[in-house]
């Protein structure tokens, strides 16, 4: 025995209109949910690839500030290699040894600093994207180790004075005596614990890896 469900003409015409409705509607949700599922799939690509750039550029600016380290760092060795001092040969004619040893640590030292300021110029380029990405944070940050190397420069600039060869005594006792109220930050100290210098330039530096080392994570 077979059951059977008679349907008349208008129940199978209305039966079919509702099944069309629901197909329709099956439709709309199916692409909403889609959509929904594709943006939050681009959402999610776009925090991807938002934590791969601040990791990417947290990295370099951080490599950048160790190169700026390194290179104030150098400044200070107090040995300087004849290599270093090597002069033109324009520049020994006429010229007495303490004359030619005096423009030679001129020449070293200009190399030096030349250095610290290739590194921060990088550095700066980079700070520039920083910026643009994370705000004025990092900039002020790194801005107290530029015045520290800037305190250095102008130490070693007053020391060169108070003894140029070139000049009378008045002139270099003038600076002698600038040299000698300030802290000797020219040359590094043998032992780490001792130099005031280096120890404030490192806790300086280490607020800029805290900074860092958050966009890494």
């Amino acid at each position: 025995m077979s059951i059977c469900l008679a349907l008349s003409d208008a129940d199978w015409n209305l039966t079919k209109d509702i099944f069309s409705i629901v197909g329709t509607v099956a439709t709309v949700v199916g692409v909403a949910f889609a959509s929904y599922v594709g943006l939050g799939g681009l959402s999610t690509w776009k925090k991807q690839l938002s934590g791969t750039s601040n990791h990417e550029l947290a990295r370099r600016v951080l490599v950048l500030a160790y190169k700026y380290r390194d290179a104030v760092d150098r400044v200070r060795n107090p040995w300087i290699s004849p290599k270093e001092m090597e002069l033109d040969n324009t520049l020994e004619n006429g010229d007495t040894s303490q004359e030619r040893r005096y423009t030679g640590t001129c020449i070293a030292y200009d190399k030096r600093f030349l250095l610290v300021t290739e590194s921060r110029r990088e550095l700066d380029v980079t700070l520039l994207e920083a910026e643009a990405l994370w705000g004025s944070e990092i900039k002020e940050l790194i801005k107290p180790l530029y015045d520290k190397s800037w305190k250095l420069y102008a130490y070693i600039e007053t020391y060169m004075m108070s003894i140029d060869p070139g000049q009378d005594d008045a002139y270099r006792q003038e600076y002698a005596e600038i040299v000698r109220s300030q802290p000797n930050i020219r040359n590094r100290k043998d032992r780490a614990d001792q130099d005031t210098f280096a120890i404030e330039f490192n806790q300086l530096l280490n607020n800029v890896e805290r900074y860092l080392r958050s966009k890494l994570a």
